[in-house]
C-alpha cells in the first residue's frame, strides 16, 4: 500500500487518495483507498501479473501524482 499525507506528512489525506483512485481508473488502473482514515492505496495485483503490468502501474501513478 501506499500512504498518502498532507503536505506537512503527518496527517491522513483521504481526500487526495480519493483523487487517485479515480484518476487510475480513467486509465484503466484499479486500485481502492482503504485503512481507518481511507488514505492508504490498496494495490492487490490479480494473479497473472507481470513486470510490464508493474511497470504500467508504476508509470500511470507517477503521471497521476504529479497532476493532483
Amino acid at each position: 500500500g501506499v500512504d498518502i499525507v498532507g503536505k506537512n506528512a503527518e496527517s491522513p489525506n483521504a481526500a487526495l487518495a480519493a483523487r487517485v483512485v479515480n484518476q487510475l481508473r480513467q486509465h484503466r488502473v484499479l486500485i481502492s483507498a482503504s485503512g481507518p482514515h481511507g488514505n492508504v492505496l490498496k494495490i492487490r495485483p490479480p494473479l497473472p501479473f507481470g513486470p510490464q503490468h508493474a511497470d504500467q502501474l508504476l508509470t500511470t501513478l507517477e503521471n497521476v501524482l504529479h497532476t493532483v
